[in-house]
């Protein structure tokens, strides 16, 4: 028998895994709705897995995930890198954002949709710092009545869902993925909020829940909490706050808090990505 050279064996490895990435290709469709809420144009793109198929009776968890602008390649990516081994059960990922024609006006769009309540300081604050035009705040209960009643409803009538629906958010999408927690936390079994921003008008949205809600040991659901440690105590104390808040007002949640060390508010953003997956979609192996 021969002996398979080093060469070789590097040769085999390489077209072993881009043969792997290759055939765990997802699959991509675009779709364009008008909010009935808001009137705003939202771009959904849905990443399917590579063996989905109308034709069999599977059924998927679903990931509505925030900011797709950006978000799209980076979790397009990683479920790709997840193929090489078979650590993550099978998903759909439907990202949403608006539907932008530039910088400015991703981050204006992104500004109303996620923040709980209007406070015409920190626009004019946020667009001076921004560079960009003044933009209203509190546009958060219409997007979540643009999510439930007309996004969510719309995915699960194309798609192969199951009742296993989780959403992730990060920055101002982190605040309106607490937001939609705390107002509607049965409508997702998972929520990833990631570096939320809770400093919103001195923290009210917390605040606000603690003075007019009473503990329910009945929610159950899934949450994973997260920011890197670079952020400071700006971003971090409010973290603090909600986080106990949460295990409060909701003991029967199962929460999973993260503070990632030396990442900052956006080094931290791809590590959110891969720490979600794994943390709500681990392969459990049959036996």
């Amino acid at each position: 028998m021969k002996k398979i050279t080093i060469h070789a064996i590097i040769l085999l490895a390489c077209l072993y895994i881009s043969t792997a990435i290759a055939s765990a290709q997802t699959n991509t469709d675009t779709h364009k709705l008008t909010s009935n809420y808001n009137k705003k144009e939202y771009q959904l793109k849905v990443l399917l897995p590579a063996g989905y198929s109308t034709s069999d009776t599977l059924r998927y968890p679903v990931l509505y995930v925030l900011d797709g602008d950006y978000a799209t390649t980076m979790f397009q990516s990683t479920l790709h890198l997840f193929s090489l081994a078979p650590e993550l059960e099978d998903i759909i990922i439907i990202t949403i954002d608006g539907v932008n024609t530039s910088h400015e006006q991703w981050l204006a769009n992104r500004y109303y949709d996620y923040t709980p309540s209007s406070d015409p300081h920190a626009d004019s604050g946020i667009a001076k710092f921004m560079k960009t035009p003044v933009v209203p705040s509190g546009g958060a209960f219409t997007f979540l009545q643009t999510l439930e009643h007309q996004i969510m409803p719309w995915v699960e009538q194309q798609y192969k869902t199951n009742a296993d629906k989780g959403l992730y958010g990060h920055s101002l999408g982190g605040l309106f993925a607490a937001y939609c927690l705390l107002q509607k936390p049965t409508l997702f079994r998972r929520y990833s909020i990631n570096s939320p921003s809770l400093w919103w008008r001195q923290g009210e949205m917390a605040k606000q829940f603690v003075s007019t809600s009473t503990p329910n040991a009945a929610i159950d659901n899934r949450v994973f909490l997260s920011a890197g440690k670079a952020e400071g105590d700006f971003m971090i104390k409010p973290i603090d706050a909600f986080e106990k808040v949460i295990m409060t007002n909701f003991p029967g949640i199962k929460m999973s808090y993260k503070i990632f060390e030396d990442e900052t508010h956006v080094s931290v953003v791809p590590v959110t990505c891969t720490r979600t997956l794994k943390t709500f979609y681990p392969r459990t192996v049959s036996r």
